[in-house]
């Protein structure tokens, strides 16, 4: 049974992968990822960049271990070519305790990760969720001080720890995501539009927590983001997905000035032509 290697380098090893949907409804196996080849090595952020389609999002969460999670087993995630391993754990078929065990280690922030968070937990207790599910002796008082640091990075008074996801803005709420999905302090982070709904004030300090969080754990990290201010504060290497393909893979800015790929130059000025105009609540 394989077991995580949290220093291992490269963190993320994927040669020739493909990955698809299964066939429901009378339809065909979907293919979603196709022939996709690159590392993430150990401390390193990697941006993963596409527009919507592209199967980025398929690919993070696959390699966040998180593949066959949907409720729907037509949602569900199947390597269909090639290979990946993640911490030394290879992809392919994995059992349900080799799973659990990756999960643990590699943190995954779903797309719009705040709409999907408990209703019935005030904001303490979801973000102690994480770690009481994996051990009842935690020490409250370490992990307090913890909230209390990353709550005044996002600008989070402390008084919201009592309050309820319904009682949170959209981007508070999604503030909150982001700090849940550190608790376990993973060594591979998977984030997916972190700062999703998050209005163009306190965008920047999600990324201030995520630079804290790096800082603090040399973790690496997987990111799929639109905020141009966020990819240029923590990214150095980009790969850029079409259709399941990888169409670009290099310095991010190497892939933005020099792009030698039509589509990559059209998705590097939509980047900065949409850099901070998105307008959502606090």
């Amino acid at each position: 049974m394989a077991h995580p290697v949290v220093d291992s380098d490269p963190t993320i090893n994927v040669s020739d992968l493909s990955l698809s949907y299964p066939a429901h409804a009378g339809g065909r196996e979907f293919q979603a990822v196709e022939g996709v080849t690159f590392g993430v090595g150990r401390g390193e952020v990697v941006a993963l960049l596409g527009e919507s389609g592209s199967g980025k999002s398929t690919l993070a969460r696959f390699l966040a271990g998180r593949g066959p999670d949907a409720g729907e087993k037509a949602a569900r995630i199947k390597l269909t070519g090639g290979a990946a391993t993640v911490m030394n754990v290879p992809m392919h078929r994995m059992s349900r305790r080799t799973r659990s065990r990756l999960t643990a280690y590699a943190g995954h922030l779903a797309q719009d990760a705040g709409a999907t968070l408990t209703p019935e937990l005030n904001v303490g207790d979801i973000l102690f969720e994480p770690i009481a599910e994996r051990n009842k002796n935690f020490d409250r008082d370490v992990l307090g001080e913890k909230i209390a640091e990353m709550m005044d990075i996002v600008a989070l008074p402390l008084a919201k720890l009592q309050e309820y996801p319904y009682e949170l803005s959209k981007g508070q709420r999604q503030r909150v995501a982001v700090m849940r999905t550190l608790m376990l302090d993973p060594a591979l982070l998977v984030v997916d539009e972190p700062t999703l709904g998050v209005d163009a004030i306190n965008r920047p300090k999600i990324v201030e927590l995520l630079k804290w969080y790096r800082e603090r754990t040399t973790a690496s990290m997987l990111l799929i983001s639109h905020d141009i201010g966020m990819l240029e504060a923590l990214v150095e290497d980009v790969l850029v997905m079409q259709h399941g393909r990888l169409v670009g893979h290099g310095d991010i800015n190497d892939i933005f000035r020099q792009a030698d790929h039509g589509y990559v130059q059209k998705l590097a000025q939509a980047l900065r032509a949409t850099a901070y105009d998105e307008i959502a609540d606090a």
